[in-house]
């Protein structure tokens, strides 16, 4: 069933955005449908687990970016839009004529966006008390002085200096110098809807990355005071948060305003005071008393920690590929050498059936030998053939299959993909896979020796990349895929007929593999060994 209400979140990475997004899933699960927006790919965002639908997107100060969030809204027919950032709210207000049209409610406190200094300024002119701010000629030698971006966001790059100090890296109008001013930090979250007002007070007293990680959660009367102060002189509308600390004459100064919901704001949830459910009640279109319910303390003061919950956001298998037969078609180089060797020997021989023969199993010499050669001539003329196929001359005839090259760029996307092929010369099989390019598409690539050993070399490969899978043509792939216990594809274009590849394996075949099975085993046992 399809849930009644479409929500967009702007900046899914941040942690404010995870709360709500995860916070709304938990309490309200049928009701809402979230679609989320952010600069990172979704499984880079702790909230993907919890959201319907994912858009990446340019940043916002992109000049596509708000087509593009328009667009999206269109897509998926978004009720309500959650902007978190400045930027966002500076674009999709609640009075913004385009959301208007399309009968979209922004759920933004406020279009406007103040820098540090600019909100200084206007709460001084309001009558708010802020901490003293000096120019640079106003500095003193033996003094320390708090700086901050007048653009920054949070305490992200705030610092306390010496006058060398801010001489040396900060002299320029990119920030605010401030006297230190004392502990406590408090943040005051705010909650204000159709006049009514609930607030809670959080004094950090811990912080990681900017964002508090300790603290104690309590009502504070002062502060509430001031807040309503602050709502009485610039109106802002549902959430915004006030952050306090002491000067030097021990008063509560404003150290800054954010019209966004809080990074840290899951701290006063697990306190009591929980914004989400408000938001949520007001776009069900609850009463006011159902909408303020969710704004109550379990105890009137409480000591909260945040602590980090270990995602994982994406799994990525591996999967392993063949080269010849299975990528690169070959058979040019294989049909043309033999004719040389036959050639060196004085043979003559058709060889219209020689692909078609390799195919159905036949190895060259077997294939020699039932075109009426000598044993001993088709060993000769088989050393030639091994001595001489992988020079780097004979290479050039091979080409990439088209429907190879198709699945590997389907596959790269998601997988990681490594490459295992049997070659002797291992120097002129690096330069024909880098000539195609064909590095491009794999994280490793593994040159084991071509030999009778083959499948178990291969096999050790695949056991130790953790592969989950392998693309090969021959017998030899699908026995090494045998051997490590993984799942073989078979391609049917390659050196091997597709009914070969679906035959069961021959009697007896089963105590090879477990035979091979276990001299893996021995092997990377010893191995380990010795490494130890």
């Amino acid at each position: 069933m399809q849930p009644d209400i479409n929500v967009l979140v702007l900046s899914a990475g941040l942690s404010s955005a995870f709360h709500f997004i995860k916070t709304i899933k938990k309490k309200f699960k049928n009701k809402f449908f979230i679609v989320a927006a952010d600069i990172n790919e979704e499984y880079m965002i702790s909230a993907c687990k919890f959201i319907d639908k994912f858009y990446k997107v340019p940043l916002s100060v992109s000049p596509d970016y708000y087509n593009i969030i328009i667009d999206i809204i269109k897509k998926e027919k978004i009720d309500y839009i959650l902007p978190l950032l400045d930027k966002d709210r500076s674009l999709f207000y609640p009075q913004n004529e385009d959301l208007i049209k399309l009968n979209v409610k922004s759920l933004s406190s406020s279009n406007v966006e103040f820098s540090k200094e600019e909100i200084n300024k206007l709460l001084k002119l309001n009558g708010f008390k802020i901490p003293k701010e000096y120019k640079i000629n106003e500095l003193c030698d033996n003094e320390k002085y708090f700086v901050k971006p007048k653009l920054g966001i949070g305490s992200i790059d705030a610092q306390i200096l010496s006058k060398e100090q801010i001489l040396s890296k900060y002299n320029n109008s990119g920030y605010l110098i401030q006297e230190i001013c004392k502990k406590p930090e408090i943040t005051l979250e705010c909650f204000y809807h159709n006049g009514r007002m609930s607030t809670v007070a959080r004094e950090r007293i811990e912080a990681k990355a900017g964002i508090c990680s300790k603290a104690k959660v309590y009502k504070d009367k002062e502060l509430e005071n001031i807040a309503k102060k602050f709502i009485e002189k610039f109106k802002p509308n549902r959430f915004f948060n006030l952050q306090f600390m002491k000067n030097s004459k021990n008063e509560f100064v404003i150290t800054d305003v954010n019209y966004r919901l809080a990074g840290a704001m899951g701290l006063s949830y697990e306190a009591g005071w929980d914004e989400v459910s408000a938001l949520a009640n007001i776009m069900m279109d609850k009463n006011d008393d159902e909408i303020f319910s969710s704004f109550k303390l379990n105890h009137s003061v409480q000591y909260v920690l945040r602590t980090y919950n270990n995602l994982v956001t994406k799994s990525i298998d591996t999967i392993a590929f063949d080269l010849d037969g299975t990528i690169l078609n070959s058979f040019d180089r294989h049909k043309y050498v033999l004719s040389i060797a036959l050639k060196k020997y004085d043979v003559s021989l058709n060889l219209d059936d020689y692909i078609t023969s390799k195919r159905m199993g036949l190895n060259n010499i077997k294939y020699l030998i039932k075109k009426g050669v000598d044993r001993i001539l088709a060993d000769n003329i088989q050393t030639f053939w091994i001595k001489n196929i992988e020079n780097y001359e004979y290479l050039k005839l091979d080409f990439i299959y088209p429907q190879a090259l198709k699945l590997l760029n389907k596959l790269k996307e998601n997988s990681n993909l490594v490459l295992i092929t049997a070659r002797n010369n291992k120097q002129t099989c690096k330069v024909q896979i880098n000539n195609l390019k064909l590095d491009s598409y794999f994280s490793e690539i593994y040159i084991v020796d071509s030999c009778k050993n083959t499948p178990i070399l291969k096999s050790e490969v695949l056991i130790n990349t953790l592969a989950k899978e392998m693309y090969g043509d021959t017998e030899t792939d699908m026995l090494a895929c045998r051997i490590a216990d993984i799942k073989f594809n078979p391609v049917f274009y390659g050196f091997r007929d597709k009914n070969l590849l679906n035959q069961t394996p021959p009697p007896g075949s089963k105590n090879k593999v477990l035979n091979n099975i276990l001299f893996v085993k021995i092997h990377n046992f010893f191995h380990k060994k010795e490494a130890a």
